[in-house]
């Protein structure tokens, strides 16, 4: 596994991350530098970082998802080109629109993990609304069976939204 190190904000200490963190930080810094999408190369991402475009693939569909406020489009051929787009709200109600309809099709406790803090990003809820989300839609529903935990933990999800929205 190749390590690069990054120092943390006001911080001296620097932390080991992996070759994915890398990856994602690098995209993070392009896209905040594109005026609306960011247009890369896979094949010159796999150069530039020395892995294989599967481990791009990998940072693109666990790290750029709807619910951490990104769209991600690719485009087959000619080295692969991967378009970025972060995701642009108008205001509090599409916000929470756009993350209810999302959760109808249920949730991963990590994917209600990054929509809560795509609400505590976008200054919609605070810290401890946050942690009262998470404690609650990161929680193992033992009477449920497993199919329905996603199910569950999406309508969960819907309905603090529907409360936000009013």
């Amino acid at each position: 596994m190749v390590k690069v190190s990054q120092g943390q904000t006001g911080d001296e200490t620097r932390m080991p991350l992996t070759i994915a963190d890398a990856i994602e930080a690098h995209l993070l810094e392009l896209v905040r530098d594109a005026e609306k999408a960011l247009e890369v190369s896979r094949r010159e991402l796999s150069e530039r970082f020395r892995c294989a475009p599967s481990q791009i693939n990998y940072v693109l569909e666990t790290r750029f998802t709807p619910e951490r406020g990104f769209i991600v489009r690719s485009r087959r051929g000619g080295g692969g080109c991967i378009f970025i787009i972060p995701m642009s709200f108008d205001g509090t109600a599409e916000v929470l629109r756009t993350m209810h309809q999302q959760s109808a099709r249920g949730l991963t406790p990590i994917q209600a993990l990054h929509l809560t803090r795509l609400l505590l990003g976008q200054g919609i809820i605070d810290d401890r609304e946050a942690r009262l989300m998470e404690a609650v839609l990161g929680a193992t529903y033992v009477s449920a069976p497993n199919d329905t935990h996603c199910v569950l933990r999406g309508r969960l999800m819907q309905s603090v939204l529907r409360a936000l929205m009013s």
